[in-house]
């Protein structure tokens, strides 16, 4: 008999319920206040600090980059040419002077190039004792004429002479016998007009106003020099704008040049030496005017108030400034691409015109013209690594002073 089997029943599977996860829903000022700190961050200094120090980080990986990259040229080119030359060596050992041609080309490109504009001077003035001054002028030659001259017989003294020359140019180093006696003869006519002006002390009005003009270069390396020293340069219309009046028997360090004795130093012992060209004449007026143009002089030196012998031609008859003081003040404003390494100044064409009254000796009008060109010499360099070496940039500066209303 077989046992019936007795099945066991099993319990029933309970499902196990899920556990739903409850969603955390942001309340309205959460959110607010949320949104609230994250714009606050952004705005904060230290988020803009970030980004700037990220920024600046990125540029500066580029710049030095490119400068990488710069600086490597002059050493492929190098590289480059020294491999060309000694190819050209090896296999043209007996050539002809065609080869030298290529090898100069080679040169070429493995030297920097370090020429620099000069300025076209020939010819220097031998100074005639160890007081005269030195110039360098141009020299030019001229086809020179004997001055025609006529002369009142008023009298024999030269400020009651009423003389007519025509206008002579002696650009030759050698003057004439003529002409040497012709500017020794306007220079002390000169002379004598405007140191007895300074010794008697008239009032006057004087407008003076200074510019320059620049080449490209110069644009860059002396920038806008003008707003840099607004005591030095002035405008024309700003000068005429606000003249200076000086009184009678005022100090006349205003006049001409700065000295308590004399308004002009050049001895007539050196006329043909500094003078280039002189010019008298008779004016309808009855008054003489007279005409000095003074031959080139570079970095002529300046003279002292209180010296009598003048330390360079021009200085005895303009003023001057000096080039280490133009130096120094053009290398405490340079620019950040350039490094200036010296500066040069030629004085040319520097010019004076006087009117007067012959019978009395009386001033009525000057015009004083001085010109010069700062040449200056600088390296072109970023970050402080001179790349371009040696260029040079021309600023021509017109200082022009007028003197007008002399009371007596």
């Amino acid at each position: 008999m077989k046992k019936d089997k007795i099945k066991k029943e099993k319990a029933p599977k309970v499902k196990k319920e899920k556990k739903v996860k409850e969603k955390k829903v942001q309340s309205p000022e959460e959110k607010a206040a949320f949104e609230a700190a994250v714009k606050g961050f952004t705005s904060s200094g230290l988020f803009k600090a970030l980004v700037v120090l990220f920024v600046c980080s990125l540029v500066f990986t580029m710049f030095s980059s490119s400068i990488l990259r710069l600086t490597a040229i002059p050493g492929a080119l190098r590289s480059r040419a020294a491999a060309i030359s000694a190819n050209l060596n090896s296999q043209n050992n007996n050539s002809n002077n065609g080869n030298n041609n290529i090898q100069d080309v080679i040169q070429q490109i493995i030297q920097p190039d370090t020429t620099s504009a000069s300025i076209d001077i020939q010819g220097t003035t031998q100074a005639p004792t160890t007081q005269a001054p030195t110039t360098q002028t141009q020299n030019i030659t001229t086809t020179e004429k004997v001055p025609e001259t006529t002369t009142s017989s008023a009298s024999s003294d030269e400020t009651s002479t009423t003389t007519t020359t025509k206008p002579t140019t002696t650009e030759p180093l050698t003057d004439s016998p003529a002409m040497i006696k012709e500017k020794k003869a306007v220079l002390n006519t000169y002379k004598k007009v405007v140191n007895t002006a300074n010794a008697i002390k008239p009032g006057f009005t004087k407008v003076q106003y200074r510019t320059m003009d620049k080449d490209d270069k110069a644009k860059l390396v002396l920038g806008s020099v003008e707003k840099n020293y607004p005591g030095y340069f002035i405008s024309q219309g700003d000068a005429e704008a606000a003249p200076i009046v000086s009184a009678k028997f005022s100090d006349m360090s205003l006049f001409l040049i700065e000295n308590g004795d004399y308004a002009c130093l050049l001895s007539d012992k050196y006329a043909s030496e500094a003078i280039r060209k002189v010019e008298k004449t008779a004016q309808s007026d009855g008054s003489t005017k007279i005409t000095i143009v003074l031959r080139n002089e570079e970095n002529p030196a300046v003279t002292p108030a209180d010296q009598k012998n003048p330390e360079s031609y021009t200085s005895s008859m303009f003023p001057v400034v000096d080039k280490e003081d133009i130096k120094e003040k053009l290398v405490a404003r340079q620019g950040m691409l350039t490094s200036i390494t010296d500066v040069n100044l030629l004085y040319h064409d520097c010019t004076l015109e006087i009117t007067y009254m012959p019978k009395t000796g009386k001033v009525v009008s000057v015009t004083q013209t001085v010109q010069y060109d700062c040449v200056v010499t600088y390296d072109l360099a970023v970050l402080g690594f001179a790349i371009m070496p040696g260029q040079t940039a021309t600023g021509t500066v017109t200082d022009t002073a007028v003197y007008t209303d002399f009371v007596y």
